[in-house]
């Protein structure tokens, strides 16, 4: 039977951003194996090691299960502030099931 979920996931960013964030998920298990989830993360990072510093919301879509997790995000508009006001694009990464580190991508737009 389908159920619902929330979860709060923490990331690590390190590469063109450096810093950390939250991610509030809300997951509904399609069956035992897997299923999709929603997400809002709020990214705090500097613009490489020790520059210019800002946050900017992201919107996770994600699909997961045994094979792991594939999550798409794009930039909510307006939500950059400081040396990361005015951001817009899309990106998101692969990560296989028990992975602690993977890449990350964002592509940026304008």
């Amino acid at each position: 039977m389908p159920r619902l979920a929330h979860a709060t996931v923490g990331f690590t960013y390190e590469g063109d951003l450096v810093g950390t964030s939250t991610c509030q998920y809300v997951l509904h298990y399609t069956d035992e194996a897997g299923g999709v989830a929603v997400g809002i993360e709020r990214l705090e990072a500097h613009v490489g090691e020790g520059g210019p510093e800002g946050s900017v919301a992201l919107r996770h879509e994600s699909r997961f299960g045994a094979g792991g997790v594939d999550v798409t995000w794009s930039v909510v508009p307006g939500s950059g502030t400081g040396a990361l006001a005015g951001l817009a694009g899309t990106g998101g990464f692969t990560a296989a099931p028990e992975a602690k580190e993977w890449a990350w991508r964002l592509e940026r737009e304008g």
